[in-house]
Order: C-alpha cells, then sequence, then structure tokens
C-alpha cells in the first residue's frame, strides 16, 4: 500500500493492496491482549484489494498447483461486495486458538448459545482480552490480569506462569566491568568482521547479559576535541536511536506533507558544550560514524536550534538521533544516507531475540 516501501526494490511484482481503513472488515490486537474489529470502509480503490483477498486466492492457486483442493483448504467464499467475509477467517484462527496461550475459543460457545456473533462480541466488549478459552471468560470479556490466579479454568495450558512450578523464575544480572573489554572486543566484531554474526556466538551475548554490559562503550578518553583531530578508529560518543513523536513508531508516515514540515530531515541532537568542543555549529551537516558506517544528519544544539523539532536537550557525550526517517531520504539502501539503523549494533537479547538498536559508540565528522 505504499509505493516507497523499501521492500519494494526487491520485488518481481507488486499487488496494489487497500488500505486497512479500506478493509471490509479485520481484527488487531495492542499490548493489551485486547482484539479489536476495525470495521473499515469497505470501498477500496479500483483495483486494490485487502491483503487477505490476496493470499486467499494464492492460496487456493497453490494448493490447486500442487494437485490438492484449494476450495476445501480455503473454504471461504466472496460476500455479495466481491470480497472475502474476515469474520470467517478469523473463527478459524478462533479454533486454531484452542489450547493455546492466546486461546479464544470461549467465543465460540458464547456463539453458538448466545446467538451473538465474534465480531458483535469483540464490539459490545470494545475489545475481548485473550486468553477467553470458557464460555463464562468470554462472556466478561476475556482475561483482564494474566499471572494473578485469574485463569481458573479446566485444562488450563499453563499455572500462573508457563514454568513447572508455576512461579516466576527470575535471572539475576549484576552489572561487572571487570572483563568488559574482552567481551566488548568480541561483540563489536558483529558487522565489522565479514562472516561473524552473533547468533553463532550466543556465550558472548550471554557473558554481556550476565555482566549488565552494553554492546559497545565510547572511547571517552578522546572527547573535548576538535571533530579533525579524534583518530578516525575511536568512537568518544554515544549516540541514542529512538522515535519520535511525529512519527509515531513507524517509518510509514515520514512523506505525509504535514510530518514533512515537522521533520524535514535526519538530525543528531548534541549538547553545546560538545559541539563547541568539536568546533560544531548549529545546522550544520554532520557525519556520524560507527564501527559499521555512517549517516549523515544536521546538528541540533539546543532549544532554541534551527534544525527542527529542537524540543530537547541531551546531556554531555550523549547524542540522539530518530531512526523514522531512515527510508526518507531513498528508499534505496545504497543510496540512502539517513539509514541509521545500517550502522547500529548487532547484538540482541539472548532470550526474547530483541535488537539493540538503540544505543552505540560513533564519532561525528564535519560535512
Amino acid at each position: 500500500i505504499y509505493r516507497h516501501a523499501p521492500n519494494n526494490l526487491y520485488a518481481d511484482v507488486i499487488l496494489p493492496a487497500a488500505t486497512w481503513g479500506e478493509w471490509v472488515g479485520g481484527t488487531y490486537i495492542q499490548s493489551e491482549r485486547r482484539v479489536y474489529v476495525t470495521d473499515g470502509t469497505a470501498n477500496p480503490i479500483p483495483g486494490t484489494r485487502p491483503d487477505i483477498d490476496m493470499v486467499i486466492d494464492k492460496g487456493k492457486a497453490i494448493a490447486n498447483q500442487l494437485g490438492l483442493d484449494g476450495d476445501q483448504i480455503f473454504p471461504y467464499e466472496r460476500t455479495a461486495n466481491g470480497f472475502y467475509d474476515p469474520e470467517d477467517v478469523f473463527r478459524d484462527i478462533v479454533k486454531a486458538s484452542k489450547g493455546s496461550d492466546a486461546d479464544l475459543s470461549g467465543m465460540l460457545e458464547v456463539e453458538q448459545r448466545d446467538g451473538v456473533g465474534l465480531y458483535d462480541q469483540i464490539r459490545q466488549h470494545r475489545g475481548i482480552q485473550w486468553p477467553a478459552p470458557t464460555y463464562e471468560i468470554a462472556k466478561q470479556g476475556g482475561t483482564k490480569r494474566r499471572y494473578m490466579s485469574q485463569e481458573e479454568w479446566a485444562g488450563k495450558p499453563y499455572g500462573e506462569f508457563r514454568t513447572d512450578d508455576g512461579k516466576l523464575h527470575i535471572h539475576l544480572c549484576e552489572q561487572d566491568y571487570t572483563n568488559r573489554e574482552a567481551i566488548i572486543a568480541e561483540m563489536s566484531k558483529a558487522g565489522t568482521v565479514e562472516g561473524y554474526y552473533l547468533i553463532d556466538h550466543m556465550e558472548v551475548l550471554e557473558q554481556a547479559r550476565d555482566n549488565g554490559l552494553t554492546p559497545e562503550l565510547p572511547d571517552e578518553a578522546f572527547r573535548g576535541r576538535k571533530w579533525n583531530q579524534i583518530p578516525k578508529d575511536k568512537y568518544p560518543f554515544w549516540v541514542g536511536l529512538g522515535v519520535v513523536y511525529e512519527h509515531f513508531h513507524t517509518s510509514k508516515t515520514i512523506r505525509s506533507g504535514t510530518t514533512t514540515r515537522l521533520v524535514p530531515e535526519q538530525y543528531v541532537e548534541m549538547h553545546p558544550e560538545d559541539a563547541v568542543d568539536l568546533g560544531i555549529k548549529d545546522g550544520e551537516w554532520v557525519r556520524v560514524v560507527t564501527r559499521r558506517g555512517s549517516y549523515e544528519a544536521r546538528a541540533s544544539i539546543g532549544l532554541d536550534s534551527k534544525v527542527k523539532p529542537a524540543r530537547n536537550t541531551v546531556p554531555r557525550g550523549y547524542m540522539f538521533s530518530p531512526w523514522n526517517l531512515s527510508v526518507a531520504d531513498s528508499a534505496d539502501p545504497k543510496k540512502n544516507k539517513w539509514l541509521v539503523n545500517r550502522v547500529s549494533h548487532r547484538a540482541f537479547d539472548p532470550v526474547s531475540g530483541q535488537a539493540d538498536f538503540k544505543k552505540l559508540a560513533a564519532r561525528i565528522e564535519k560535512i
């Protein structure tokens, strides 16, 4: 649905999709485990279709090519408006959830006993929180609090927590910098040494986690120097990457007219005293260089900066850039000068897999 999406560069065929606001319906789940119904306008632009319709038709075609019965595997019929009914698909998802952590099968019993459809149940409760594995729990809108002895249904898939004894097990990590140089040096190979991937060196990630270490540390001894007096292999500053208000939590909104006026270009916030040391003036274009690459940004110094949005201050030794503008410069990664995640660290949490893109060591060069 986005003409400038970077993944379009790698596509052989692009299928024009309807946006969520144009769908004939659908659901989404937010972080409170609450399922909502999205009632679209049901009038997508001519020539576009909801992505679920594309998936079903392609699934049928592939099944038939394999000698299977696509209509049996995908038993969905088109409605009067020519689209598939997403509630039929959601019903199968609810059936498949039975016995899982996200069991919503109690909604089926409500539908059977009370004659209230799945979507109408969600609408009436203004969202249903999974799990809802029984009639009684689904009837009251799902499970409000997880892990607090609220899941008192027969054959529940777990106790208070999904451990053998039902208790929460906490792994204590105590910050210990004793071996930090060796551990961080090993972690720095990711993204700088060809063929070195941390997925093959999980023990390094575990050591960093258990000792409370960051993926890398700035070369603080080289702060206080002018930008062209810092050795090319030294990275004195912390750079944080994060979300800015105008972009919500996505890079898809960056091309809207209003957003472009509010945040028109990539920037890096720096403390006024760091800027003086470096010899950088407000509004100048700089290059933020890490061990893995670089991106370009305008220096935003203080609350009176000429660089929008100019609303934050940062402590000495720390700088900040938004990652939302990553694809604003160009959808092509080879041409993009603002692609901050290209220069970030490759570390990730060994349990959750969460990528550690948010903090890195860098130096600043004037362009």
